[in-house]
């Protein structure tokens, strides 16, 4: 079987910011930023050719064990955001996310890193090597150098 897929060392996934998405004081919430991350995140994996559902299909999920994350900026409804995405380590059975967040202007309003393992169905580690070579290697060659 041939597997195509994307070499992208860093990804962007850009949206308008919803209405419901705002608190009382008219900028988003801080909780949206981490579903941007999620959104982006999975937008990223897709777009190499690791969408989460094929992955998931296989027995194999991918939980964040450790979420790190600083804001810099307010976004408000009616602007537009655009993360940036990247892979920064890959060790087989762990990976390592960077995201930027930045407004329409170009100005920064969030990053972090999200740590994740590939789990089995019995939530214990797995090597993406031995379980799934293919995977694997499209995780090996996307990580930023």
């Amino acid at each position: 079987m041939l597997y195509f897929f994307a070499v992208i060392k860093m990804y962007e996934y850009s949206r308008d910011i919803f209405y419901y998405e705002t608190d009382r004081m008219g900028v988003v919430h801080h909780s949206n930023f981490v579903r941007w991350l999620e959104e982006a995140r999975t937008a990223y994996f897709a777009e190499i050719g690791l969408p989460y559902d094929d992955t998931e299909r296989r027995g194999l999920m991918s939980p964040i064990t450790a979420l790190n994350v600083r804001f810099l900026g307010f976004a408000r409804f009616g602007d537009r955001f655009t993360v940036r995405v990247r892979m920064t380590r890959y060790t087989g059975v762990r990976f390592f996310v960077r995201y930027t967040v930045v407004n329409q202007n170009g100005d920064m309003l969030f990053e972090g890193d999200s740590a994740h393992a590939f789990v089995g169905a019995d939530y214990r580690p797995v090597s993406m090597a031995r379980a799934v070579p293919e995977k694997h290697e499209i995780m090996a060659e996307n990580v930023e150098e």
